[in-house]
């Protein structure tokens, strides 16, 4: 009987040590970051030769030169910043997409939000790709049908932007009706399945373009939008950019 109640009472300590409060109290104050902080100058001479290096390095390199100034809301329904977008996207990643599953690509959509800055006449580097793209998205490519491919355009023309497109010509009226929408010079057939490059964000929602998402099958491709800008920069000595008749106004 003593060992069963020396047992009780060992478990009743057992207990009351696992569920014992910490009472130790601390006291703190929130601190305001403003111009009365005196500058550190002992990081700023630490990180500075970094940033020296960076600046006048490998970034602001040149790997390109543009003839003029391009911007992304230089035209009414498609920009040639927009375009160029658009064209470097479908000339880097089809031939992957091709190699890697057999098919190509038949849109391109991406977003006029997400064009961040402009190109300049003079050279361009890297820097510019990363102005131009802040963000870490990547190209997928997602299998819509053709009834999905006409939201895309109902939403296009509803929006009224110069959002990057490749393989669609939408012609339009004075009042925004639709005259005609071609895809690779042939109409939109809604029992085929079409094949379109976009961003993850897209994918995800970005921009209300929830059309995506009805996506039959996507394809993730390990290649963010800024490394395809810098590649076409590397690839195309003088940029020469244009609007033309992807997405008009009769």
């Amino acid at each position: 009987m003593r060992i069963f109640s020396f047992y009780l009472l060992f478990i009743s300590l057992l207990f009351q040590g696992c569920f014992e409060t910490n009472n130790n109290s601390f006291d703190g104050k929130n601190i305001s970051i403003n111009s009365e902080i005196k500058v550190d100058s002992s990081i700023i001479n630490f990180y500075l030769p970094y940033k020296s290096k960076l600046q006048d390095g490998l970034m602001n390199k040149p790997i390109s030169y543009s003839l003029k100034t391009y911007k992304k809301n230089d035209g009414i329904l498609n920009s040639s910043l927009g375009n160029m977008f658009a064209d470097a996207t479908y000339d880097l990643i089809n031939p992957i997409f091709k190699d890697k599953t057999g098919n190509s690509i038949d849109v391109v959509l991406l977003n006029n939000g997400g064009i961040r800055s402009i190109i300049s006449q003079g050279p361009v580097s890297e820097k510019t790709a990363f102005e131009l793209m802040p963000f870490e998205n990547s190209i997928v490519i997602v299998k819509l049908d053709g009834n999905s491919i006409k939201k895309m355009v109902d939403y296009l023309v509803k929006v009224r932007l110069p959002h990057p497109i490749k393989g669609l010509e939408i012609i339009l009226n004075k009042d925004y009706s639709v005259e005609s929408v071609l895809l690779n010079n042939n109409p939109i057939d809604e029992n085929k399945n079409y094949f379109v490059a976009t961003t993850d964000y897209l994918l995800d929602g970005g921009d209300k373009m929830y059309f995506l998402a009805e996506s039959k099958e996507t394809t993730i491709i390990d290649y963010k939008m800024r490394d395809v800008l810098i590649d076409y920069f590397i690839k195309t000595d003088t940029l020469k950019l244009k609007t033309d008749n992807r997405f008009i106004i009769n």
